[in-house]
């Protein structure tokens, strides 16, 4: 089943220069007082009315009167979470097609007013952590928003725009009678045989899976570190087993590692190391290539622009690459 969304845009008269409300819950809690925040961004100034709902029992554990419980560091909601309206100053097309996550199958595009609120947001999350050092506190993702209430406000009344059910920007959900997880046979045996055998994980595909799921929170910047750790692993591996192989001299592969951990510049070593060998295609060294120097600029220089699109498309490109070079290692 997918999201489920009821529109009653076309159903009224939006008032010129309305504003846009956007009311929602979280599963857990923003760690600053209730009240009514004021967030610039991008020339906007957005207010966040905040109102905490603390669970009066915890498991097993009830508070009575005016007390309550709270778990420290409850990144996950299970003492309290909060109740969020924003108001937009600015008439948001509630239809907007946002970003395709790349990532995650084959599932229709984002709504891109859901996806102004959620900068907004985790402007305010991401400023509150700094200012109380609340470390713990991360930003929200688009399925934490799951569902929500939209209103159009002339400044006097609000007129409903949209009611949106389930909307996880992850694909559709399952109904079924059978269990939601189910493994492949193949696979089935391998989760076996790994458990019982105290086998070592390929710490290069542990490192992908990392990236990608970096990807699902939208820490792009760490998505990135992670892949490119993956990458430079099994990269700096081939060239050292492939340069003995060709009787290259030790010193002049570990330049290579260096120089390729610094510039990313692969093309010049893969040429030179995989001669008559299937060759990789150009657009996935480019892509590779921009993750290293992405991955730097991170490191180096702070960088915190990472964009979400390059971020999935680097990573394909990233498992591409350790999936070609595993081959060529296998034949050496």
């Amino acid at each position: 089943m997918t999201a489920n969304s009821i529109g009653f845009k076309g159903k009224m008269r939006i008032p010129k220069g309305a504003h846009t409300i956007f009311s929602f819950s979280l599963p857990y809690a923003i760690p600053v007082p209730d009240g009514i925040y004021k967030v610039r961004l991008g020339g906007y100034i957005t207010e966040i009315s905040l109102r905490r709902v603390q669970k009066q029992q915890v498991e097993g554990w009830e508070a009575s009167g005016r007390a309550f419980l709270q778990i420290a560091f409850d990144k996950y909601g299970r003492s309290s979470f909060s109740i969020i309206e924003m108001k937009i100053p600015r008439t948001l097309d509630l239809f907007e097609t946002g970003r395709i996550p790349l990532l995650l199958g084959d599932i229709p595009p984002r709504n891109g007013a859901k996806e102004t609120v959620l900068r907004f947001l985790n402007r305010f999350i991401e400023t509150a952590r700094y200012v109380t050092e609340e470390f713990w506190v991360e930003p929200a993702r688009y399925q934490d928003m799951l569902s929500y209430k939209v209103f159009y406000w002339d400044g006097k009344k609000r007129y409903p725009a949209m009611v949106s059910l389930i909307d996880t920007g992850i694909g559709g959900f399952a109904l079924s009678s059978g269990h939601p997880f189910q493994i492949e046979s193949g696979k089935m045996k391998e989760l076996r045989k790994v458990l019982e055998n105290e086998s070592e994980l390929s710490v290069d595909k542990v490192l992908i899976l990392n990236a990608k799921d970096a990807c699902l929170q939208e820490d792009f910047r760490l998505a990135i570190i992670e892949a490119v750790t993956a990458l430079e692993m099994v990269l700096y591996s081939f060239i050292r087993r492939q340069g003995n192989e060709l009787k290259i001299p030790k010193e002049n592969l570990e330049r290579f590692i260096i120089d390729v951990g610094l510039t990313g510049n692969i093309l010049v070593v893969l040429k030179m190391l995989t001669k008559g060998f299937e060759q990789i295609d150009m657009d996935t060294l480019r892509k590779c290539k921009g993750a290293i120097k992405t991955r730097n600029k991170i490191l180096h220089e702070g960088f915190r622009n990472v964009t979400s699109t390059d971020t999935e498309e680097r990573i394909i490109a990233i498992g591409k690459m350790i999936a070609y070079l595993n081959r060529l290692m296998a034949t050496i």
